[in-house]
């Protein structure tokens, strides 16, 4: 194995990874992956690699300063403390590694068992092993001349893998650490085996299983493969164009009308736009989520919000939320999410703006206004200090951005005040005579967001309260 991890360094660029052919589809099995943390595994098996199978010190472990795993932490920030959220992270998510075809389940296994296996008579059982275990076995935080130290150590089978793999896909860092999604790293690292595959296509397998993959949680609920495309697959293929050196294409087949199975169709560029040089190992990149984390956000919403709006609509939001509340505001934000999400929303209404269908009815005369409530802080003024434009053009649009703040403010409402405001519209529509069976089921079973009660509750809403 020395010599092969010799060769490995030899031949891999400071700034690649060789990331073993079986590592790349994994799915995390008992909670979510986060994109940083895939981001900050990979730095780290690329410094293993790079120190040796006998690691820095001669033991079995490997070190590094944090800050060479991650980056981005403020002055005033504990290091160690947020960095350890995330070696928590690896050293408590179980994964289980899934072959990209059969052909590849053998680089499940080393050498040596194969051998073993195949001596005893019990080659035919072991082709479809399959092995879990935690992404990391053990890890040491400590102070070293003063700067934030990590000493981690694999289990035997990663150790075999990373360390000296039979076959490995050749990931740039540079474009990992630029790209801002989960599905979109997972993608991409999946697709940079078939790089220089003669096929050019990746292996075809069913729609449930990229779901699996590219989510990162075995959890998650199971989405219809439309949405997840839409949602997460369509954005992180227009990412990996657009900043890496291959170009990829989704390849659906259907059995009957419904989409059975998928595949991705590889190319490298000819004149690909990214830098020539490749830079050394980039830390993973925590400048926003931590950010995030200050403001009382969770990490889980954090990513989530980026992979709906991107990184970059992501940070200006939270600078309008952090100028709001340095600013002394007599009104706490009470949902943290749902203001951060109505900031994003008007960015992208700004961007997108969507125009209202002709002979849209307007809103029935409201009934008379319920007492006064508390209501979240409207974050209309937010919006405009990251960097908006109100446009006095359309009054659709005006109405449009109107509706979606609306909605937001009332996403951030405590369950207990959406439930009464249920009743009130309950009661307006039944005094109207514009209620159904079908809308009074949804208000009775309190779905607001059904699109049969979302229009009605949200102008109802914005009436009683004056938005907009």
């Amino acid at each position: 194995m020395a010599k092969k991890l010799t060769s490995l360094k030899k031949d891999a660029p400071a700034g690649m990874l060789n990331k073993p052919v079986a590592a790349l589809a994994i799915v995390p099995l008992n909670k979510s992956l986060t994109v940083t943390a895939r981001k900050a595994y990979n730095v780290m098996l690329h410094i293993a690699q790079r120190q040796g199978a006998q690691g820095a010190d001669g033991s079995t472990g490997f070190s590094a300063p944090l800050n060479a795993i991650l980056r981005g932490f403020g002055a005033g920030s504990n290091v160690a403390v947020d960095a350890k959220r995330y070696i928590e992270q690896m050293m408590s998510t179980k994964i289980e590694w899934r072959p990209l075809s059969r052909g590849e389940q053998w680089s499940l296994l080393p050498a040596d068992a194969a051998a073993a296996s195949f001596a005893e008579g019990g080659a035919a059982d072991t082709r479809d092993e399959l092995r879990m275990f935690n992404m990391l076995s053990e890890v040491r935080l400590y102070k070293k001349n003063g700067e934030n130290w990590v000493t981690w150590f694999y289990p035997p089978t990663i150790q075999q893998q990373m360390l000296g793999p039979n076959r490995w896909a050749r990931l740039e860092l540079e474009t990992i650490a630029q790209l801002g999604t989960y599905t979109a790293v997972a993608l991409y690292e999946i697709c940079a085996r078939y790089r220089d595959n003669p096929g050019g296509v990746t292996a075809r397998q069913h729609w449930s299983w990229w779901v699996a993959v590219l989510k990162g949680s075995e959890l998650a609920r199971q989405r219809e493969w439309r949405k997840f495309k839409n949602e997460f697959v369509s954005p992180a293929i227009r990412d990996i164009n657009e900043i890496s050196d291959l170009e990829i294409e989704l390849l659906e087949y259907k059995e009957g009308r419904a989409v059975a199975e998928v595949q991705f169709a590889v190319r490298r560029k000819q004149a690909p736009e990214v830098a020539a040089a490749r830079a050394e190992q980039q830390p993973a990149d925590v400048t926003q989520v931590a950010r995030a984390l200050a403001l009382g956000l969770r990490e889980s919403d954090v990513d989530a919000f980026m992979e709906r709006y991107g990184e970059a609509a992501v940070a200006r939001a939270l600078d309008a939320m952090q100028r709001y509340a340095g600013a002394g505001a007599s009104k706490p934000i009470v949902n943290k999410a749902a203001y951060l999400k109505t900031i994003l929303a008007g960015l992208e209404n700004e961007a997108h703006p969507t125009v209202a269908q002709p002979g849209t009815p307007a809103p029935a005369p409201a009934a008379a206004a319920p007492g006064p409530m508390a209501a979240a802080p409207r974050p209309a003024a937010a919006v405009r200090e990251a960097g908006l434009q109100n446009p006095a053009t359309a009054a659709q649009q005006a109405q449009s951005r109107a509706l979606a703040q609306a909605r937001a403010v009332f996403e951030a409402l405590p369950e207990a005040e959406q439930a009464a405001w249920m009743e009130r519209l309950r009661a307006h529509v039944v005094a109207a005579g514009t209620a159904t069976p079908t809308l009074m089921r949804r208000l009775d079973a309190r779905q607001w967001q059904s699109p049969l009660v979302m229009a009605s509750m949200v102008r109802f809403y914005m009436e009683q309260n004056g938005l907009g």
